[in-house]
């Protein structure tokens, strides 16, 4: 029976196809998490992605044409994206 090899005392190849398996691992439980999540509350995810698509186009309007692209509009989308997510993820709760 071989003895399971220490990491320090891995060659780079062995490293690697070990680093690539935990990515592998990682992916899968993330992804099943995410199926959990789209399953039970999609509007989690739906918020996490209104969220995301909001401020990348902030981000390339202020980026390619400066601060005079940025609408308050987008803003308070922006804001009440961000507002929606600590709500749903609970992270709105204070440290009291």
């Amino acid at each position: 029976m071989t003895k399971q090899k220490n990491f320090e005392n891995m060659t780079l190849e062995e490293k690697q196809e070990y680093w690539r398996k935990e990515r592998e691992q990682e992916a899968m439980v993330r992804e099943a998490l995410l199926h959990q999540l789209r399953d039970k509350y999609p509007s989690m995810l739906e918020a996490v992605d209104e969220l995301s698509n909001v401020a990348s186009s902030i981000g390339e309007d202020l980026q390619w044409h400066g601060v005079e692209a940025v609408t308050c509009a987008e803003m308070h989308k922006l804001i009440d994206g961000a507002s929606a997510v600590r709500r749903l993820y609970h992270l709105d709760v204070s440290d009291e």
